[in-house]
């Protein structure tokens, strides 16, 4: 059993490997060679006012690198202004995710990798992905709305399937969008420019990406020009104007269980999650519910690229990438690949097989 942390993943695997191995994934799932489940959220009350205990799963299959793959986040959740959503494990600035991969040759547990680094990858390819299928093909300017760790495996993404020659990026604290700026102008050699508003970075843009942690719209679908593709990191950044100023909408995959689906105790909660939530009225009303735009079911990508859907027509299209879905499915791919290269290159720690393995049937 191989323990990866964020750094022996990170020594592996770059965006080129990334896009390689959710390419293999999706492959396996137009075979009927993958598969995977609808993420389910559980909230638990902390015994506070202000906030709540959110733990996610999503599970996923992939026969090209053997394994099942079981991804849990948990977090101490809150909505201090109804506009963002915050969170933490233990104390402020620490996270709690991790993948766990079993072989299908044999079931044995293979290997614990902690999320982070991980899951900004697996999105930002995603999203790369999705501009292939749908971005003109001119595309070379890109609108970048957020600076954080979604925000530079976007861009990464981005340039490794469109020659984008110029970026414009907005986020509200000024000095996280110059360093933004600075640092992905020097590592993909592009030019990246910090603008003091979201539509200064939106418009004239061909390839709009909003990754933030908004729990409302991030820009105005007005300042989008003729042709332009957008993409977003949660569905919570969704509205009404931009569904109805986009002529396509395909979204990556199955995201949740699809809302109002007749299942006892479920709810739609922030995000559009499908969720169980434990506490009292009081306590319950707390969690924000998810509002309408982020529970809306469209194509697939692989309607897409199975012909069931027509892809972009026209230049002048305004097309959306919802990128959510198939998540259990990303991280057996990617972690897949992971966890094959960073034990044929000795990295991560080992703990004995048997401390997992047990003589009881269950």
């Amino acid at each position: 059993m191989l323990v990866l942390s964020n750094d022996d993943v990170k020594s592996v695997l770059g965006m080129k490997e990334t896009i390689s191995a959710l390419r293999r994934g999706y492959d396996d799932l137009k075979n009927g060679e993958a598969t995977y489940g609808p993420r389910i959220d559980y909230y638990l009350p902390t015994g506070r006012d202000d906030d709540y205990h959110q733990w996610g799963n999503m599970v996923g299959a992939c026969a090209s690198f053997g394994v099942m793959a079981v991804r849990m986040k948990s977090d101490v959740a809150s909505w201090p202004d109804g506009k963002t959503q915050e969170k933490y494990a233990v104390r402020p600035g620490l996270f709690c995710g991790l993948i766990m991969l079993f072989s299908s040759a044999d079931g044995a547990p293979l290997a614990i990798i902690q999320d982070g680094y991980l899951q900004h990858m697996r999105v930002g390819g995603a999203m790369g992905i999705g501009v292939d299928l749908l971005a003109r093909k001119d595309a070379t300017s890109v609108g970048m709305l957020g600076s954080g760790g979604m925000a530079r495996s976007f861009l990464e993404a981005f340039v490794q399937v469109r020659p984008v020659e110029k970026v414009k990026v907005y986020s509200p604290t000024k000095p996280h969008r110059d360093n933004y700026a600075k640092e992905m102008s020097e590592e993909l050699g592009i030019a990246v420019e910090a603008v003091d508003s979201p539509e200064e970075a939106v418009r004239d843009a061909l390839i709009v990406s909003t990754a933030t942690d908004s729990m409302i719209p991030t820009f105005d679908p007005d300042w989008l020009s003729p042709g332009a593709h957008v993409v977003c990191v949660t569905r919570r950044e969704l509205g009404p104007e931009l569904l109805t100023r986009a002529n396509l909408i395909v979204q990556l995959g199955i995201n949740t269980v699809p809302y109002g689906t007749p299942v006892p105790m479920m709810e739609w909660k922030a995000g559009g999650y499908a969720s169980y939530v434990a506490g009292n009225a009081e306590d319950r009303a707390r969690v924000p519910d998810a509002r309408l735009e982020s529970t809306g079911v469209y194509p697939t990508m692989l309607d897409l690229e199975t012909g069931k859907v027509s892809g972009r027509t026209s230049g002048d299209q305004v097309t959306l990438f919802v990128g959510t879905g198939t998540q259990g499915l990303q991280f057996a791919a990617v972690g897949g690949m992971a966890y094959q290269e960073a034990k044929n290159r000795g990295l991560g720690r080992e703990l004995p097989l048997e401390w997992f393995l047990q003589d009881i049937r269950d």
